[in-house]
């Protein structure tokens, strides 16, 4: 027995500094990484240099990068292999909720006219291809403010469309602007060409832009269907599109290069449930195609009625179009996907292990980062719930991480919300304290604004910029102490 265990000590140590890797031929290595995820390959680059020379060649990048564009939603053309290191890691950190940097910008910094009587609006934020735009308050009529992260350099536009600026929505090329008295104006960011404002009948629920295109959902009262338009700015022409039950209505997928607007009405009542598909041209306004179809649920045999469905959102990455349907329960959220390619409707479910809840105990809003990756602010569990739907076998179901959320020193109101959440008060005092906490971003940056400032997460290594004057370095309570 002695002899035997000798041998296969001898055995061990003969193969101990054996690289497997560096002796494969390329192309099974390669066959290897279509069995990893980018998180993996990102470790493994860290084993040796010479795993790092042989993960990183061309002949493996030309394997994996494509399958990494896509999760990023990137278009797989102009990018070279030689790269693909920086992607994996990109895709890496938005995947492990670790940024590449963090800053902090106080709200003091984020006014364009210092020592006037105003102040940013926390819940009238958006985000889009490294613009950062907000309301400020604070004058007769209200101002929006666009900081370009990219330069520093700073953009005003007022609202004289009358009334408080109740939301805003960003492009690449244009600003829309829309008001309590229903009214909708727009502005180009490069040209600073403005549109006079429109009056719509109802309220306005939501804004989506596509291009030169803005879809506008308006309800006269809630539970009512929606009116459906979309205003074209090269014609200058709004046109409705008659209307949608209210929890359909921001599910559709909008091809603005064709004129092609794709609406959905589904029956929960029915099991499955039964979707109507209408295309139209946003041209004419012709009805295209109708077809109605059971939605399939995938491995799932949950029914799910209308009134369990309490936020509905959508979000296009190219041809697909991603629909996050809320539950109540806050634990739960079916993500459909809209490939309008070969025109197919599918759907997966996601999990949490427990309720993700915003400050008024309903599930939070998430914001996709990537066509599968969502982020999602949770004051009830004090973080970033991160939700990576594709990176699980099956397809069809997918869990959520819960990261936590450092608080920076000078988030005042967030701190004493915490501190005093832990003391003997109600539970909706926090609650409504930090009410003005509002999520954005992109794949590139993660944002978060509470009532002092904004949190910026950089995830792209090829993007982390300094901003002087404007961001300060982010320095976390914990570290303070």
């Amino acid at each position: 027995m002695e002899e035997l265990g000798n041998a296969l000590v001898a055995d061990r140590d003969q193969y101990k500094h054996h690289d497997v890797i560096g002796s494969l031929p390329l192309e099974l290595v390669a066959q290897v990484l279509d069995y990893l995820d980018e998180v993996d390959i990102v470790r493994s680059q860290r084993v040796s240099k010479q795993w790092r020379a042989i993960l990183s060649c061309d002949a493996i990048s030309r394997s994996v990068l494509p399958r990494t564009l896509a999760a990023l939603g990137m278009e797989t053309t102009n990018v070279t292999a030689s790269a693909a290191t920086k992607y994996f890691q990109w895709l890496h950190n938005l995947q492990s909720g670790r940024p590449v940097k963090k800053v902090f910008l106080p709200f003091k910094a984020l006014l364009p006219f210092p020592g006037k009587p105003m102040r940013p609006v926390t819940g009238r934020v958006a985000y889009h291809s490294r613009r950062l735009c907000y309301v400020i308050e604070g004058f007769s009529w209200d101002r929006v403010a666009m900081l370009n992260l990219e330069t520093g350099k700073w953009s005003v536009w007022y609202n004289h469309a009358g009334g408080p600026t109740d939301g805003i929505a960003l492009s690449d090329h244009y600003l829309f602007m829309f008001t309590w008295t229903r009214v909708i104006s727009a502005v180009d960011i490069h040209t600073s060409q403005k549109w006079e404002g429109r009056k719509y009948p109802y309220r306005i629920e939501r804004m989506a832009i596509e291009k030169n295109k803005l879809v506008i959902l308006s309800q006269s009262n809630e539970g009512e269907p929606c009116s459906f338009w979309v205003w074209d700015l090269h014609t200058d022409r709004v046109r409705e599109f008659g209307s949608l039950n209210p929890m359909d209505a921001n599910f559709w997928h909008m091809e603005a290069d064709e004129n092609i607007m794709v609406a959905f009405a589904i029956n929960w009542d029915e099991y499955p449930p039964l979707v109507q598909q209408t295309k139209w041209a946003l041209t004419s306004g012709e009805s295209l195609d109708r077809k109605t179809f059971p939605l399939s649920l995938g491995t799932s045999s949950r029914r799910v009625s209308r009134g369990e469905i309490l936020r509905v959102r959508n979000h296009t990455f190219g041809r697909k179009t991603e629909v996050e349907l809320h539950l109540k329960d806050g634990c739960t959220t079916m993500l459909m996907t809209y490939d309008y390619a070969v025109d197919r409707l599918s759907l997966r479910w996601i999990n949490s292990a427990k309720p993700i809840l915003d400050t008024i105990n309903v599930p939070c809003e998430s914001i996709p980062l990537t066509p599968h990756i969502y982020y999602r602010w949770t004051n009830a569990q004090k973080g970033v719930a991160v939700c990576n739907a594709a990176a699980f076998t099956g397809g069809t179901t997918a869990t959520t991480i819960v990261h936590p959320y450092l608080l920076d020193e000078r988030e005042f109101s967030l701190c004493d919300a915490w501190s005093d959440a832990s003391a003997d008060r109600p539970p909706y005092f926090a609650q409504y304290i930090t009410i003005g906490v509002k999520s954005f971003g992109d794949r590139e940056v993660y944002g978060v604004a509470s009532d002092d400032g904004m949190q910026l997460w950089f995830f792209n290594p090829a993007f982390v910029p300094e901003l002087p004057g404007l961001a300060e370095s982010f320095c976390a309570v914990e570290e303070t102490k």
